[in-house]
Parts: C-alpha cells; sequence; structure tokens
C-alpha cells in the first residue's frame, strides 16, 4: 500500500529539481503538477513583498492570485526569459504598489509615512536586485531540511561564522562535524538559489 505514497513522492522530487524552463515547457503542455510545482517555487517571494509593505492578509492574497495569473498568462513568452524570479519579483512589487495605492485612497485618514510603499519605477535597479536577492536567500533557506536551514541562519545571521563552539552549542551539531555539514548545506543551497536563477557570481555575493 505504501507504494503509490512512494511513487508520487518522487514523482514530486522529480518535478521540483526542474529548472524553470523546464517546468514552464510542461506547463504550456498541460501539465498540473509542473503548475503546481512553480507556484510553490516562488510562493514565498511573491508574498513577500505585500508582507513587507504590511497589507492585509486578503490583500497579500490578491496580490499572489493576479502574480500568478499574470505568470500564467505569459508562459510562452517566459521561456525566453533568463532569470524567473527577477521577472516575478517586478510584477508582484508592481502589483503589491497598485493595491496599497487602491487601498489607501479607501481610508479616510491619513497613512502613516513608514507605511508608504514605492513606486516599483522610483527604485534603482540595485536596490531592486538586492530586494529580489534578499527575498530569494529566505526562499531558499526555507526550502532546506530543518538541520541545514538551522545551521546556514546560525552561521550567517546569528554568529561569527568561526565561532563553531556557540554555533555546536545551538545547533546540536557535534563540533568537529560542522565544517563538513556546512560545506554539504551550502552546495544544496546554492543549488536552490542557482535553479531560481541566480548565478554562481551573485550566490557568492550573499555567502
Amino acid at each position: 500500500m505504501a507504494l503509490v505514497p512512494r511513487l508520487e513522492a518522487a514523482l514530486f522530487k522529480k518535478i521540483w529539481t526542474q529548472t524553470d524552463r523546464e517546468l514552464i515547457q510542461r506547463c504550456l503542455e498541460g501539465d498540473q503538477p509542473a503548475w503546481n510545482a512553480l507556484v510553490n517555487r516562488y510562493k514565498r517571494l511573491v508574498y513577500h513583498f505585500p508582507s513587507d509593505a504590511r497589507l492585509r492578509a486578503e490583500d497579500c492574497d490578491e496580490v499572489f492570485q493576479e502574480t500568478f495569473m499574470a505568470i500564467y498568462k505569459q508562459l510562452d513568452k517566459l521561456l525566453e526569459v533568463d532569470e524567473l524570479s527577477r521577472w516575478i519579483a517586478t510584477v508582484a512589487q508592481r502589483i503589491t504598489w497598485k493595491t496599497a495605492n487602491r487601498r489607501r485612497g479607501q481610508m479616510d485618514y491619513e497613512v502613516p509615512q513608514e507605511y508608504d510603499v514605492i513606486d516599483p519605477d522610483d527604485i534603482a535597479p540595485r536596490q531592486m536586485e538586492l530586494k529580489v536577492q534578499q527575498a530569494m536567500v529566505r526562499q531558499s533557506l526555507a526550502m532546506l531540511n530543518t538541520k541545514c536551514r538551522k545551521l546556514l541562519y546560525l552561521l550567517f545571521y546569528e554568529h561569527d561564522s568561526s565561532d563553531y563552539q556557540a554555533i555546536s552549542k545551538q545547533a546540536g551539531i557535534p563540533h568537529g562535524s560542522i565544517g563538513p555539514t556546512r560545506k554539504r548545506c551550502l552546495v544544496k543551497f546554492k543549488d536552490l538559489l542557482k535553479k531560481r536563477g541566480i548565478n554562481e557570481k551573485n550566490v557568492s555575493d550573499w555567502l
């Protein structure tokens, strides 16, 4: 009886490890699991922008729906896009801005300046690049298994990366195993980032 779940898990793993272009091609052929995999791959990136803009939950869902509707309508053109993550981030940011402004127009009180959402056209290319990369790093970290996710978070966000004693205590990993585990986890992490369109140079910039 366990054979079917195992087959489904194997199929999901095969689909999930495919490149964006491969998934898009399968989507164009009407493959529903491929579309589900594409949505799962980028849903955290899309939700990042309305969440960062402090939009309400229903508005975040609206941005999510509109963004993926735009993706679906443009699937054939997206085959030619080199870095899908940036394309999706730009669309999500633009829809977030429009949604935020529409909500502001419906309010009968002044919204504090810190809640302003910047027009994507006013964001410098480098700044937008950083926003996309930050979102993609968080998304890719979240896709790692618990052990790798916790270790890399401690290494890059919480501690001096050379303080293996403190990291060992918090991660629950023997001191002598941190180096080899770190190496294996970084390989997985870089692979996730590259599958999302961030090239090796940009990966190195973040690590």
